[in-house]
């Protein structure tokens, strides 16, 4: 006599999901659907699938490494991964500033100040803002453009420009002359 003793030592078959990219929805993250990978196997007709992510689950921005198991009833398992990658295209929003008109204070035109404009971002709460010629420096008597800029923490960019114009309304003034007397 003789014993024959039939194991299952395969492991099933794992079929990964094809990596997946998506926009970033806010700071936080994205939630993420995807597809769970499928699995089959010569003896279990169910194996069962875990996932180290689930579908829905909130992704962080770049990439993350989803792993996958899949275990058949005799315990034998393989694992399969793919990647989901979470990017930041969307450029900051940059509110529009009004045209300024000021008046010459010197010779040279005018030292202008004005507030930046604001920038949001649905994923970044600070988005960095600079202006072209600076708010604080002195700008010629004209027509000047000022270009600011909104740059993200992902390096996306929104530029919106205004108008400075310095005028010269103010007439000059005279100092009464001093009197002369002339003999004849």
């Amino acid at each position: 006599t003789f014993t024959v003793t039939v194991r299952d030592t395969t492991p099933p078959s794992l079929t990964a999901p094809p990596d997946v990219t998506v926009e970033q929805a806010d700071a936080a993250g994205t939630a993420v659907s995807f597809a769970l990978p499928t699995a089959t196997d010569s003896v279990d007709p169910a194996p069962r699938v875990t996932c180290t992510h689930a579908p829905g689950d909130r992704f962080p921005l770049g990439a993350t490494t989803v792993t996958c198991t899949a275990t058949d009833a005799a315990g034998n398992d393989t694992t399969a991964t793919f990647t989901v990658t979470v990017v930041d295209t969307t450029p900051p929003d940059l509110a529009a500033l009004p045209d300024l008109t000021v008046e010459a204070t010197a010779a040279g035109g005018a030292t202008v100040t004005f507030a930046a404009p604001t920038a949001t971002d649905v994923c970044d709460a600070a988005p960095a803002v600079a202006c072209t010629p600076a708010s604080g420096e002195l700008f010629a008597v004209g027509a000047t453009t000022v270009t600011c800029t909104a740059t993200d923490a992902s390096g996306n960019q929104a530029t919106r420009t205004f108008t400075v114009t310095v005028i010269d309304t103010t007439p000059p003034t005279l100092e009464r002359p001093v009197d002369i007397v002339v003999e004849q």
